[in-house]
């Protein structure tokens, strides 16, 4: 569909598009709210198939809890340290959903500036975010935009996988 030299002129301005699109997406979001504040060069960029079998298994615990096991090894663990998973699981669960609401909640938000000229829609545009653990948030990561990255980069910051991951071995 393209010759050479069009593929070659348009490879960096894809790569510009993708930086900024990066960029735009974690400002937006505020994930990285602590390191805004540091240049931007020492974002480290994360590939989730780039883990380690560690990095992959802490991971992957958190995200599935007991059932990355199999029975007769359930059978076979002590039970705290089932007690253990099973709360890190549900912790896991919540930051997730808090996360889905957020992101959504931020996606909606600009829908609303439409409604600003009347009283109740200032007050609904103005309105914080504010989480509501009762509410499973059905949407999956996908529709959201929301990768794996993201994830990894937001149990980081809640404390459910340890500050040195990225290095772990």
């Amino acid at each position: 569909m393209f010759n050479k030299q069009q593929l070659k002129e348009l490879k960096p301005k894809l790569e510009i598009l993708n930086q900024e699109r990066e960029k735009a997406r974690y400002t937006y979001l505020g994930m990285l709210s602590e390191y805004q504040t540091l240049k931007q060069d020492l974002k480290q960029p994360i590939v989730y198939t780039k883990l380690n079998p560690h990095q992959h298994f802490l991971f992957k615990r958190i995200i599935h809890g007991l059932k990355i096991y199999k029975q007769d090894e359930i059978a076979q663990m002590h039970w705290d340290k089932k007690r253990r998973i099973i709360k890190v699981w549900k912790r896991g669960q919540n930051v997730i959903n808090s996360l889905k609401q957020y992101v959504a909640w931020q996606q909606v938000k600009p829908l609303f500036r439409i409604f600003t000229k009347s009283e109740l829609g200032r007050e609904i545009y103005e309105m914080p975010f504010e989480y509501m653990p009762d509410y499973k948030n059905k949407m999956t990561l996908k529709e959201l935009g929301v990768n794996y990255e993201d994830l990894i980069v937001k149990f980081i910051g809640v404390g459910l996988l340890p500050k040195n991951y990225l290095s772990l071995k």
